[in-house]
């Protein structure tokens, strides 16, 4: 048994036991997961309908947290993808666990049926096409009943083509052993499409654990939204997650009032951005008289409220995170944030008053449009909020990764070389002011990673698989691919 549960709070009476055994794995560390709501959602979703589910993470040894069962143990896998790279890892983790990696194989053998869901599937399903039997598409909460009555009947009749057209029924399940072939010989659009859950009010609305170890500490999760109504042509979230879904702010107040006997826990608010919400203030005015402190992931500058830093301020942060993505205000205009480095600064300045010290900007290079110069505007902007504000800032730099389904698709990804040659441009523009302004860039190498795996189709994905059954280094930067193929096998699923 993990030494890991004793420090949970558990939110919910949820059946002990249950059946068929469901691992459900997050290629994560225990710390990032227990900071996911979908895994969390889905968790609670299989055991309130009886389901023998377990969790597994990647610094758990394979083994689940409730039982201590071995991965291989269980007939069904299931896995939340959050990010690309965690795909590398769920393999990695089939792997070390004697499963199969290919589907194909596993049938021949009557291996453990595997499933996959999570952000990456709204965005490129054709990343799984040869590792697993299913992929759900969009939010859990629209099929896991489907998904359930499939595999309990499965585990009756044993039937893996049976199962397969079963879970085929629903239009938001990709099936790669029926629907792969299709795709390459019919070239027709099968009618795969996302499943967005439209009423909020009918998914669990809060985190089913609170626990110390989590990647946010001890905090209750709150979901104000889903889906945005902006239309920034680099982000997947409009273009792959649906229109902007918002939790009724009744609700919310009553699912805090609900835990406020709780001892020590801030609470998160898990939306693409908090201040697009109508009835915000209100929940932050409930946050305020429950006395707990209130974290934002992200700020939009131009959203940002006094009362928000007031709720801030009261609960006692002393930095504020935003995400100006470039110091040039055109090329900011470009990605359809209309707001200037004078909007930023006087943004700063009123959370200066509320006692904040310090920000952490997130900032983009290899955007599209970009010159050197508009790199050297980010050192620009820094030195403004430490010499005009005395606010410290840390700026995080990572590089612009084109996805599928964006308006931005297209464009190119910089790659390592000219990466690293934009990095040394902006370190060399902040030379002098290193003791007050902490920069943070991405791995080059990871970014690389990201791009690749989003725009991994069909013939991709089997390549990766058979590399690392053959016991290969999985060296993305070798395998070619074609947007225009991919983009192609994506449309003709249905997306």
């Amino acid at each position: 048994m993990s030494q890991i549960m004793p420090d949970e709070t558990i939110l919910l009476n949820l059946p002990k036991g249950g059946d068929p055994p469901w691992a459900l794995l997050y290629p994560n560390t225990y710390g990032v997961g227990m900071a996911n709501l979908g895994y969390h959602y889905i968790y609670a979703a299989l055991k309130s309908r009886g389901v023998g589910v377990e969790r597994i993470f990647v610094d758990t040894e394979c083994k689940s947290l409730e039982e201590g069962r071995f991965l291989s143990e269980f007939p069904i896998v299931t896995a939340s993808v959050s990010y690309e790279p965690d795909y590398v890892a769920l393999l990695k983790m089939l792997h070390n666990s004697k499963v199969l990696l290919h589907w194909h194989r596993r049938a021949l053998i009557n291996g453990p049926v595997v499933g996959v869901g999570g952000a990456v599937s709204y965005i490129n399903p054709l990343l799984f096409s040869s590792m697993v039997d299913f992929v759900c598409l969009g939010d859990g909460e629209v099929v896991v009943d489907h998904l359930i009555a499939c595999l309990r009947s499965y585990m009756k009749h044993g039937n893996r083509r049976k199962l397969w057209e079963d879970l085929s029924a629903s239009k938001h399940v990709y099936v790669p052993p029926l629907h792969n072939e299709l795709v390459i010989s019919k070239k027709a659009n099968l009618g795969r499409k996302r499943g967005n859950l439209e009423n909020l009010s009918a998914s669990l609305g809060h985190s089913v654990w609170m626990t110390p170890k989590a990647a946010f500490g001890r905090t209750l999760l709150l979901e104000l939204q889903r889906g945005c109504f902006r239309r920034c042509p680099y982000c997947v979230v409009p273009s792959n997650f649906g229109k902007a879904r918002f939790r009724p702010v009744d609700e919310l107040i009553s699912l805090l009032y609900k835990f406020k006997t709780y001892n020590n826990f801030n609470v998160g608010l898990v939306t693409p951005e908090a201040g697009d919400h109508p009835d915000l203030d209100r929940l932050l005015d409930a946050i305020n008289d429950c006395g707990r402190r209130v974290s934002f992931a992200s700020l939009r500058i131009d959203a940002l409220s006094e009362k928000m830093l007031k709720t801030m301020a009261i609960g006692g942060k002393k930095s504020i995170t935003i995400a100006p993505e470039t110091g040039s205000d055109s090329l900011r205009g470009s990605l359809k944030k209309h707001f200037t480095n004078e909007t930023i600064i006087k943004k700063l300045a009123i959370a200066k008053d509320f006692g904040i010290r310090s920000v952490k900007m997130y900032f983009m290079i290899g955007l599209p449009g970009e010159n050197d110069d508009d790199v050297r505007s980010i050192a620009e902007l820094s030195k403004q909020v430490w010499e005009l504000l005395k606010l410290k800032p840390v700026i995080s730099i990572s590089i612009f990764v084109p996805k599928p389904g964006t308006p931005f698709s297209n464009e190119p990804f910089v790659g390592i070389s000219e990466g690293r040659r934009k990095l040394n441009i902006l370190r060399g523009s902040l030379k002098g002011y290193g003791k007050v302004i902490k920069m943070r860039s991405v791995d080059l190498r990871g970014s690389l990673k990201e791009y690749t795996l989003s725009w991994y189709g069909l013939q991709e994905a089997e390549v990766l698989l058979d590399m690392i059954d053959d016991g290969d280094k999985d060296d993305l930067s070798c395998l070619a691919f074609s947007k225009e193929v991919v983009r192609e096998q994506i449309f003709m699923l249905g997306f």
